[in-house]
């Protein structure tokens, strides 16, 4: 009797395995994906030829991809993925799926082989799992890239520092109500209904830590580490566009000039957080939001855009000494910080002192596309996208006055982007690229000033494939060409210096934002910048032509970042020349 039990059970188990958990079929041909989750690569997921040269993604690699839970059903040789509390029933040799509690036919059927089921393409790009997963996903057979995208209503987190104070920006894309709360030495937004994919920046400016974000449950969670107990905290929110600005008052004027960080140094890749530290970042919400005391409302917020309507303001306060409970209080009008206030106007302060004028080029246009990504996407367009972020920063400077080279889908020659920048006296020209490779692997930023050598033979590569506009451009006006060329003489070495200054300091802020390899400070001779009688520099922001950074620079979050380093770099670069002048250098 025990021998014809111990022959059923290893009958079962042979044909029907359930519990375990082992990896797919290594007997099946396969290819390695290019899975892109979010921007970041995520390795172990392959397409198996399961037969007719027909391609199928195994379902236990799909769960660890969409973090699912998976249900073996041993006897109806059955699983149910469990994702955002819901399920999907998947049988194995069928075409026919149910989410939740609705079926769909597939065009292909499942198919169970020894320990795993494998299901189509169509399974996970249909709007059904899109629905269900909070995902948007997109594969293309042809370069095997398999990219997946959570679904977000908080396109971007972003800051920028002064040496009097730090601000936090939330850029949303509906207004959302948020909760505002202190937890020893952190201010964290609790923000109801919001989304936000996974993040983290590391900032160390000597006020702030970092901020960390992610989406646990049915809100986004944003932590603002401190290391300085800030003089005063205001937090503004705004409905068009969303925005909610964290402004940091330090207690203490920090120096916003410090020694430039090597390129690669450990510290930055460290910061190049795979998904696993993402998602093991301390991120629980702080309890007891109600019990914070009122202490007053600022109506005195300032607006440069006059459409935006103030919809709450929020201000704590901080007090000398550690930080404790009582250290600061947080307005709290309404249970969820709805409370509106008057928007009264405030005068600015005039200056005398001219405003920096500065030129920013968004690299080609028209009928000049630039890279073009396996996705399709458009060098031009993230061009002229980043060059907007970058005009919205400086716009709210009142020491900037900005100049777009084109602000539409405008074709433009090398020259004329050039003249623009000399005719208006510009003190800066800012040239803003995507690059491309066709070795797909290779990735990270990099920025340029201008010299007649290369730095390398990727850099001589890089130029060549910037000043290959000039095909489109027709023929040449000789009389133009020896006038650029007398001028790029003329000054390549009398700007050679600063723009290899404003290049490094660019480049060491894009260090700690970007999240990609920092490829540091390049010399190249572009013609771009051959013709323009200022600092100048040419920003490559990511590699379009590598699956990852294709994917980074299809999110605002991302473009928005490189808009930061370029900014922050600049007023760098002037407070440096301003130090330099009061030391009579």
């Amino acid at each position: 009797m025990k021998k014809i039990i111990s022959l059923f059970f290893s009958t079962v188990l042979l044909f029907f395995p359930v519990i375990s958990y082992a990896d797919s079929d290594s007997s099946l041909p396969s290819q390695n994906v290019n899975a892109i989750l979010d921007g970041n690569l995520f390795e172990g997921i392959k397409v198996y030829n399961v037969s007719d040269n027909t391609y199928y993604f195994s379902i236990r690699e799909l769960a660890k991809l969409y973090n699912a839970v998976l249900d073996w059903k041993s006897v109806s040789s059955k699983v149910t993925m469990g994702l955002n509390n819901r399920k999907i029933d998947i049988k194995a040799d069928t075409s026919e799926l149910v989410f939740g509690k609705k079926p769909k036919k597939m065009s292909l059927p499942s198919r169970r082989i020894k320990e795993d089921i494998y299901v189509s393409p169509e399974f996970i790009t249909s709007k059904e799992f899109a629905e269900i997963s909070d995902t948007q996903t997109s594969w293309d057979p042809s370069f095997l890239v398999l990219t997946v995208n959570h679904h977000a209503n908080i396109s971007a987190v972003r800051y920028s520092t002064k040496s009097e104070n730090t601000q936090v920006r939330v850029q949303l894309e509906e207004p959302l109500q948020y909760k505002v709360s202190k937890n020893a030495d952190t201010i964290t937004l609790t923000i109801s209904r919001g989304k936000i994919q996974s993040g983290f920046i590391n900032i160390n400016n000597g006020v702030l830590k970092n901020i960390q974000y992610s989406t646990l449950g049915h809100s986004a969670v944003i932590s603002i580490k401190l290391e300085q107990i800030p003089k005063n905290v205001k937090i503004t929110s705004f409905s068009n566009p969303a925005e909610i600005i964290v402004e940091i008052d330090h207690s203490r004027n920090i120096p916003i000039i410090a020694p430039i960080k090597e390129e690669n140094s450990n510290e930055d890749k460290e910061n190049l957080l795979s998904n696993e530290k993402l998602s093991s970042l301390d991120l629980t919400p702080p309890e007891n939001f109600g019990q914070a005391r009122i202490s007053e409302i600022n109506s005195l917020v300032e607006s440069d855009d006059e459409n935006k309507d103030l919809d709450n303001a929020v201000v704590t306060k901080f007090e000398s000494g550690n930080i404790t409970d009582d250290s600061f209080v947080i307005v709290d009008d309404t249970d969820t910080l709805s409370g509106v206030v008057a928007k009264k106007e405030v005068k600015k302060k005039k200056k005398s002192a001219r405003k920096k004028i500065i030129v920013i080029d968004a690299g080609h246009g028209g009928h000049d596309t630039g890279a073009i990504g396996a996705n399709g996407t458009r060098e031009k367009d993230l061009n002229l996208d980043i060059a907007y972020e970058l005009k919205y920063l400086f716009d709210k400077d009142d020491d900037f006055e900005i100049i777009l080279t084109r602000k539409d889908d405008t074709f433009m020659s090398l020259a004329e982007r050039a003249n623009i920048a000399n005719e208006n006296n510009a003190d800066l020209f800012i040239s803003i690229h995507c690059n491309a490779n066709f070795n797909r692997n290779v990735s990270g930023f990099e920025i340029y000033f201008l010299s007649e050598k290369a730095t390398d033979s990727e850099a001589a590569a890089t130029a060549v494939l910037e000043n290959s506009v000039i095909e489109l451009e027709g023929k040449p006006n000789k009389e133009r060409a020896m006038l650029q060329e007398i001028l790029w003489s003329m000054t390549m070495n009398a700007y050679r210096n600063e723009s290899s200054e404003l290049s490094a300091l660019i480049s060491s802020q894009a260090s700690g934002r970007l999240k990609i390899p920092i490829k540091g400070v390049k010399e190249g001779n572009f013609y771009v910048l051959r013709g323009t009688q200022m600092p100048s520099v040419l920003v490559e922001s990511a590699f379009v032509s590598n699956f990852a950074e294709e994917a980074k620079l299809g999110t605002k979050n991302f473009r928005a970042s490189v808009a930061d380093s370029i900014y922050e770099g600049v007023i760098r670069y002037y407070a440096k020349k301003e130090r330099d002048q009061n030391s009579g250098k």
